[in-house]
């Protein structure tokens, strides 16, 4: 796969569901009060965001990973995959963009079969009336489609998408190498992510042979 493949049947379709979720902050601000919270917005978002996240693990699993077979039942089994070609990737920060709000959502991986709003995503699919506990909590599963879950779904959505458009980038040789149009919401920091700049529609660069300066504008709206 290429990077401009990737960006227009993948990166077109996170960006989608980003300006869903960001159509709900008008309405209900997105503040750590505010995670419990849950709506029929939050359920129709996580159940698209979680079968988003299994397309892209596939795709991206086959990318890195020679020895991948192609499907896995239970998501931990990409974490086998993933970690060995990206040992920072449990681990690493998703920042909520102008907060100080620091997400991990893979953390849970390092201990547990899936992160918690991963629990949530199945709970609210297939156990939607059931009493059930995540985390320490108990309800009915739909009331886990709430703004936490979704908010870490989507994060940990764009945290795949940009792992994997580096790759593609990377060994394209490309000069930016996180896709464009950047998320509205969030960053990568840490480690190597605190070297490369997360553009927004378009970015500047200067060729560093010819001395000129190019323009580069995403053909995505946003």
């Amino acid at each position: 796969m290429k990077s401009d493949e990737f960006t227009r049947m993948y990166w077109s379709q996170y960006i989608s569901l980003e300006k869903e979720f960001a159509a709900t902050i008008h309405y209900l601000a997105l503040d750590e009060k505010n995670d419990s919270s849950y709506s029929q917005a939050y359920s129709k978002l996580m159940l698209e965001i979680g079968s988003e996240v299994d397309v892209v693990f596939k795709e991206y699993c086959r990318t890195i990973d020679p020895t991948f077979k192609g499907s896995y039942k239970s998501i931990g089994r990409y974490k086998e995959s993933i970690s060995n070609c990206n040992p920072d990737f449990i681990a690493q920060f998703v920042d909520v963009k102008d907060s100080v709000r620091k997400l991990q959502p893979w953390i849970e991986w390092n201990s547990e079969e899936a992160p918690f709003w991963w629990t949530a995503y199945n709970k609210v699919k297939h156990s939607r009336t059931t009493l059930v506990e995540i985390d320490g909590v108990k309800q009915e599963g739909y009331k886990f489609a709430n703004q936490k879950y979704t908010l870490l779904a989507l994060a940990g959505l764009y945290q795949i998408m940009v792992y994997f458009y580096q790759k593609l980038a990377s060994d394209e040789a490309k000069r930016i190498v996180t896709p464009m149009p950047g998320s509205r919401i969030f960053e990568l920091s840490g480690g190597m992510w605190d070297s490369i700049s997360f553009y927004g529609d378009s970015a500047f660069y200067i060729d560093e042979e010819t001395g000129n300066l190019f323009w580069v504008t995403s053909s995505l709206n946003y």
